[in-house]
């Protein structure tokens, strides 16, 4: 998909498709990475000639909603670092995620800043499209161009930065050291193995 390569796209998401036939699978979790999402759930299925994939296909902030809200992943005690929110575009402006992932955070952080703009207006990171792939002098004109995200992200004073794309965390980890903000990134996974009830099994159990 980032090479603009669709069949190649398109049968590699066909593999997924049999392989969760194969499976007899009712629900197929994609993590967090908004080009992969969409991948499998809005271009391979094309290629292959569905209008949609023949199971339900989710989102790790989809999947992890529902297991926090339900219960079935109980929080010990709540992330204490200040923590803001990135939107990635095929997560936030492609899916509509962007409010599930912030009651996730205030389920999962005590303090939560908001950068601004936010939601569906958030600055991408820029390293969407097979971009964080190319390197010098593309990444040094990406550094340039991102100089408004990294006053977005200085101007909100957090420590921590969740960014739930796999492109944009990396994408954003080039601006954090670039414009040496000190901010650390994490994924949802991240912070939700950190504050989570852990059942610890004995040997024989």
């Amino acid at each position: 998909m980032y090479t603009g390569d669709y069949e190649i796209s398109g049968r590699i998401a066909q593999a997924h498709y049999d392989a969760a036939a194969r499976l007899h699978v009712k629900k197929v979790v994609m993590g967090e990475c908004g080009h992969a999402f969409r991948s499998v759930y809005d271009v391979g299925n094309r290629w292959v000639g569905w209008e949609m994939p023949p199971f339900e296909l989710v989102h790790a902030i989809d999947f992890f909603h529902g297991l926090l809200t339900s219960g079935r992943i109980k929080v010990k005690e709540k992330y204490k670092k200040t923590v803001t929110l990135h939107d990635p575009c095929n997560i936030s402006r492609g899916r509509g995620l962007h409010n599930k992932a912030r009651e996730m955070v205030n389920i999962l952080c005590e303090n939560f800043i908001e950068m601004t703009p936010n939601k569906e207006h958030n600055y991408c990171c820029g390293a969407g499209g097979g971009v964080i792939n190319c390197g010098p002098p593309w990444k040094g004109t990406r550094m340039t161009n991102n100089r408004e995200k990294a006053e977005q992200l200085k101007r909100t004073g957090a420590e921590v930065l969740i960014a739930p794309c796999h492109n944009c965390h990396s994408g954003l980890e080039d601006i954090v050291h670039h414009y040496e903000l000190g901010m650390e990134i994490k994924f949802f996974g991240d912070i939700i193995y950190e504050v989570m009830e852990k059942t610890v099994f004995q040997k024989g159990d």
